[in-house]
């Protein structure tokens, strides 16, 4: 199974899992969030300037895949930049959640109302981490994406001789230049294990697959990334 597809099917169950939590949190508000509305409400907020950082992003910094699909490399190390960034921000609710989620597994038992409320909580924080990572690096999810998708497909060309793997040269070099981050990227966390940057990717492509700008600008992600 190609790094491609691991994520997207990872990022389905991301998807998944914050609206399942969703229903559940308001099918309990009763019960657990009334004394918690000003928390949950300023959550709502935080989302909402979120994704308008998104929308602002792509319209005040427009992107297109370059027709060569040779990536730039000074935006390639912003790409690295942008996830290290994002990844500090949202590692200690991605590591209580995988915490809560193994603790849950050793009592033999489905995750409480608190473990899934703490979830939501964790998932959202994860986007506002992710939309201030690009907003502070002036890169619009798109041009993230693309990116990431480029590199993680020259990185998996790297043993391949240049013309068999329909690579260009130039972003096979800039994957030489970063092996050991994108390995990271590609590998992903182990089964059990803690969560890594590869999340933040992950997170980048749930998002962007849903916003409008990232559909209208005449690009299919997956497809750039298809070997």
């Amino acid at each position: 199974m190609s790094t491609g597809v691991k994520i997207a099917i990872g990022c389905g169950v991301a998807a998944v899992l914050v609206v399942v939590l969703l229903i559940v949190a308001g099918v309990a508000g009763g019960l657990f969030l009334k004394d918690k509305a000003e928390d949950f409400a300023g959550g709502i907020e935080a989302q909402e300037e979120a994704n308008e950082t998104i929308r602002r992003l792509e319209e005040e910094h427009s992107f297109s895949p370059p027709e060569d699909g040779v990536i730039d490399v000074g935006r390639a190390e912003t790409f690295f930049e942008v996830t290290d960034d994002a990844w500090e921000r949202m590692r200690d609710d991605m590591e209580d959640i995988a915490e809560r989620e193994q603790a849950s597994e050793e009592r033999g038992g489905e995750p409480g109302l608190r473990d899934m409320m703490a979830g939501v909580r964790g998932l959202g924080r994860s986007r506002v981490a992710l939309a201030e990572a690009l907003e502070d690096h002036d890169m619009p999810v798109s041009e993230y994406l693309w990116t990431g998708l480029m590199l993680m497909r020259a990185y998996e060309n790297l043993n391949r001789p240049a013309d068999e793997s329909g690579v260009a040269v130039e972003n096979l070099e800039i994957a030489a230049d970063h092996r050991a981050e994108l390995a990271d990227l590609a590998s992903g966390p182990d089964d059990g294990g803690p969560p890594d940057r590869s999340f933040v990717l992950g997170m980048a492509l749930t998002w962007g697959m849903s916003e409008e700008a990232v559909r209208t600008i005449g690009w299919d992600t997956l497809g750039v990334y298809a070997p």
